[in-house]
């Protein structure tokens, strides 16, 4: 009964060490633009908006478009190389906080080649949950999970879309899109999400088996 109990309290606490590391990861600030090494190995391509693509951005964040179809957008294309799997998208935002508190960023898109009619959609979100001064500067990443190309699809163009879902409290100053090749040490929260559900499969089990 005492091993069990000993069991029951390391679990708990594993769990709760857990949840902290998880959640300071999620919740860190933006401190730099991506580096070599970080989202890849390599940056294959990259886009900066023009003004007046800002401007429609700038436009979206204090008039929320009522259509989806209406929604501001950004695009960069590629040659797809399964030798430089794995891929990564990746959109640094630069602009200042208009108001005190959080800035939220929120992009949905996806991947799609020249050969196919549509993409599988996926949300490209900042993990950054920092509470900003008045105008204070505001530097935000987000990212797709990383995707691979198969080996028959070598040579083909990709374009990669993603459209303005939410924006608040940002005045957009800047706007790269980049896409990146090769393993990177960073993840999206959704990686960190499927990780956390898979891990708590076995924690989850055991807890139960202690439990009885």
């Amino acid at each position: 009964m005492i091993k069990n109990l000993f069991l029951k309290q390391t679990s708990l606490k594993f769990l709760a060490v857990l949840f902290i590391l998880v959640g300071l990861v999620a919740c860190g600030k933006t401190t730099h633009e991506p580096k070599v090494g970080e989202y890849g190995e390599a940056l294959v391509n990259s886009v900066r908006l023009t003004s007046s693509e800002l401007e429609q951005l700038n436009q979206a964040v204090i008039n929320k478009p009522k259509d989806t179809f209406d929604r501001p957008s950004v695009a960069i294309g590629f040659l797809g190389e399964s030798n430089n799997n794995p891929y990564r998208f990746v959109i640094v935002a630069k602009g200042i906080a208009p108001n005190e508190g959080e800035v939220n960023l929120k992009w949905i898109g996806g991947v799609q080649s020249e050969t196919s009619n549509g993409y599988q959609p996926q949300i490209f979100q900042s993990d950054d949950k920092h509470k900003y001064e008045m105008n204070e500067p505001v530097l935000l990443i987000a990212s797709s999970d990383p995707f691979s190309i198969s080996e028959q699809s070598n040579g083909v163009h990709y374009d990669v879309h993603a459209e303005l879902m939410e924006a608040s409290n940002i005045q957009f100053q800047s706007v790269e899109v980049q896409i990146w090749q090769g393993k990177g040490s960073l993840y999206s929260w959704t990686y960190y999400l499927k990780f956390l559900v898979i891990l708590m499969i076995p924690i989850f089990a055991i807890y139960r088996l202690v439990s009885r």
